[in-house]
């Protein structure tokens, strides 16, 4: 499966999913009436106009919520378009738990909550599928023209790939600081324009060591590989192991094995 683009996990693109989605549900749903919608919210104590502002702001609030999950995520995994399409779909289904929970408070237990939270669910999906499928293709239009593509000659360049062998990330050597694996990715660590930032990419250290090698990184753990230009000095920690502290001030040290220490030594 395709990995999801980070730009449709970004902080701006969380903000225009949370916002553009219950905009264009409220915008529909007061037009429209879509599946019989206003003899649902039509009560004797509350108007229809009503009704649909309050859920029009629980739809925000609950997307807004999943939606900030989806970014976090996405800060520390990497994300794959069916796991993508999964989420989209599961905060509709909270989305419409708690549409069914407000409309069975309000008609006093008159309708049965899982009877309401099936047709809102289905009245919730026909309805946001429009505003989903419009921001998805939108941000990849807006990728695919961004999209640079790399001198095929240039040898210069890591080129990142992953466990399916698809191009994913390409940087030069000396922008990395260090990589590091963590279950099944890898988190790159490097520099844009003096910026530390971190790139996730499903993969192992052991597919991309012989390329690390080449380009001038060294492995000093089972888990790390590191530029040794970035290293500040090696030593012991409190508690008696190796270590290297980095140039760049935020990172915590990087262990060594003894394995790798002299390497490492001869190489400041």
């Amino acid at each position: 499966m395709n990995r999801t683009d980070n730009k449709i996990l970004s902080g701006a693109s969380t903000v225009i999913h949370s916002l553009a989605i219950p905009l264009f549900a409220l915008i529909f749903t007061i037009y429209y009436k879509p599946m019989g919608t206003f003899e649902v919210l039509d009560m004797e104590n509350a108007s229809f106009s009503f009704n649909v502002t309050i859920l029009f702001c629980i739809l925000l609030v609950s997307i807004s919520i999943t939606r900030g999950w989806l970014y976090l995520l996405g800060k520390y995994r990497e994300v794959s378009s069916l796991s993508y399409i999964v989420w989209s779909i599961g905060e509709m289904i909270i989305s419409s738990l708690f549409i069914s929970l407000y409309i069975v408070l309000m008609t006093k237990g008159q309708m049965q909550f899982f009877e309401v939270a099936g047709s809102s669910f289905a009245r919730l999906i026909s309805t946001c599928i429009y505003p989903y499928l419009f921001l998805w293709m939108g941000f990849e239009i807006k990728n695919r023209n961004q999209e640079e593509p790399m001198p095929a000659e240039d040898n210069s360049l890591i080129r990142f790939h992953d466990e399916y062998k698809k191009l994913r990330f390409v940087i030069a050597p000396e922008a990395v600081m260090f990589i590091r694996s963590e279950d099944n990715y890898v988190q790159i660590h490097y520099l844009d324009q003096n910026r530390p930032k971190k790139f996730i990419l499903r993969s192992s250290m052991r597919a991309l060591e012989e390329t690390l090698t080449r380009h001038g990184l060294v492995r000093c753990h089972r888990s790390y590989f590191i530029n040794p230009s970035y290293i500040k000095m090696v030593h012991r920690d409190n508690a008696g192991l190796i270590v290297a502290d980095l140039r760049q001030d935020g990172f915590e040290s990087i262990p060594i094995s003894r394995k790798y220490q002299s390497e490492i030594t001869r190489l400041l």
